[in-house]
């Protein structure tokens, strides 16, 4: 069920699609890195009021299907993600430092697009089949 956001002169639901690369499209997000990041994401938007709806990690990139409040920017909740985990992985494993030019793990650019066009599941089906299609 996805989350209504109520404040004293609004409700509000805001779901957008999020999909950030690693920098030079790096495959370096091993199952192992995946599993950690997973969790990290999710604790991010916990603690921003925001609703994970789907969420798939590949190798070289992130897609998130995300219900958020209207008090946070897409921009805002998109620096905190890269920043925060780019931060916490390269802590948490140091030798991933060496795969990425300048210790910058993610590319400066994201995509975002509110799920308004087309259903929500719709988008929820294409961000959790991201390893049907890898090698097609």
């Amino acid at each position: 069920m996805v989350k209504e956001y109520h404040t004293s002169s609004s409700v509000s639901v805001l779901i957008y699609h999020l999909v950030w690369v690693t920098k030079y499209r790096n495959q370096a997000l091993t199952s192992e890195i995946r599993e950690m990041l997973d969790q990290k994401i999710r604790k991010i938007c916990a603690e921003n009021s925001c609703q994970v709806e789907a969420l798939t990690i590949m190798p070289n990139h992130v897609h998130l299907e995300v219900v958020m409040p209207p008090w946070i920017s897409v921009t805002v909740l998109i620096k905190k993600l890269k920043g925060t985990t780019a931060r916490w992985l390269f802590k948490q494993k140091p030798e991933l430092r060496r795969s990425f030019y300048h210790h910058h793990l993610w590319s400066p650019s994201y995509f975002a697009r509110t799920v308004g066009n087309c259903s929500e599941e719709t988008i929820k089906h294409y961000v959790e089949t991201q390893w049907e299609r890898l090698f097609k």
